[in-house]
């Protein structure tokens, strides 16, 4: 309904004031740009349709979808993603007094931060790797401890119930082991180390991912990731249509 995308979606207003988003759009509309609102690809307009009427087509569609967190139970956790937007869009979400949010980027400093304003006596935060291999900034860490949140490191899910009106999580513990495909050293379960952490929310913050529902139908050419593009034009498998960012990279 509104233009900005995760930045307005995504992102809290503490950390991206509203006033400079709108400021940029502002911008943005001086410079010319028809910003059409409430419109989906594959719904309201197709691929097809744009490369007719337009020269070209740049496509910027983001990585809405959240990972879950890969453990029986997981339809019980809240998306990251979906607890930001309601923040934005409300009403508020509800979490209770315990909040457990599991990932280690971005995204879960946001989580973990708007649920200490949401009013959570205990924010955690999960992680399965190290500190040093967190991939958020850290100021976001250091700034979520200023306000209480716990982070516990080499941790990770194993399993997600609900238990007389609460939620348990079942975690691991874990040790850093060889590099996998990121360069960073893959955590490895820790034999007999399994506890469990109750909790009144869970919020999944490990990942995003790329709707493939629209893109799939348009004939682009997809990797696991997101919609192939060229590294240096961005130009994808149909003349005249370009991609980029999350929508790229996943």
């Amino acid at each position: 309904p509104q233009p900005g995308g995760m930045l307005r979606y995504g992102i809290p207003a503490f950390r991206l004031p509203r006033e400079v988003l709108e400021a940029e759009i502002k911008l943005i509309r001086e410079l010319g740009a028809d910003f059409r609102l409430g419109k989906r690809l594959g719904r309201d307009f197709t691929l097809d349709e744009l490369r007719r009427d337009f020269d070209a087509v740049f496509l910027a569609v983001g990585a809405q979808g959240s990972r879950g967190l890969g453990c029986p139970g997981e339809e019980l956790a809240t998306p990251a993603l979906g607890f930001l937007e309601k923040l934005t869009d409300g009403p508020a979400p509800t979490v209770g007094s315990d909040v457990i949010v599991v990932g280690g980027g971005n995204t879960a400093m946001d989580a973990c931060r708007c649920a200490v304003r949401l009013g959570a006596k205990s924010v955690r935060v999960l992680y399965r790797r190290t500190r040093r291999e967190m991939p958020c900034l850290m100021e976001e860490v250091e700034a979520a401890e200023a306000e209480g949140v716990q982070i516990e490191f080499l941790v990770a899910p194993v399993r997600l119930e609900r238990k007389a009106g609460k939620l348990t999580l079942t975690c691991q513990r874990m040790e850093l082991g060889p590099p996998d495909e990121s360069g960073r050293a893959r955590p490895v379960p820790v034999a007999g180390s399994e506890f469990e952490v109750p909790a009144t929310c869970v919020i999944a913050a490990i990942g995003q991912s790329v709707d493939f529902t629209a893109v799939n139908a348009a004939q682009l050419t997809l990797s696991k990731w997101g919609i192939v593009a060229h590294p240096k034009t961005l130009a994808t498998n149909l003349p005249g249509v370009f991609a980029g960012g999350d929508a790229v990279t996943g």
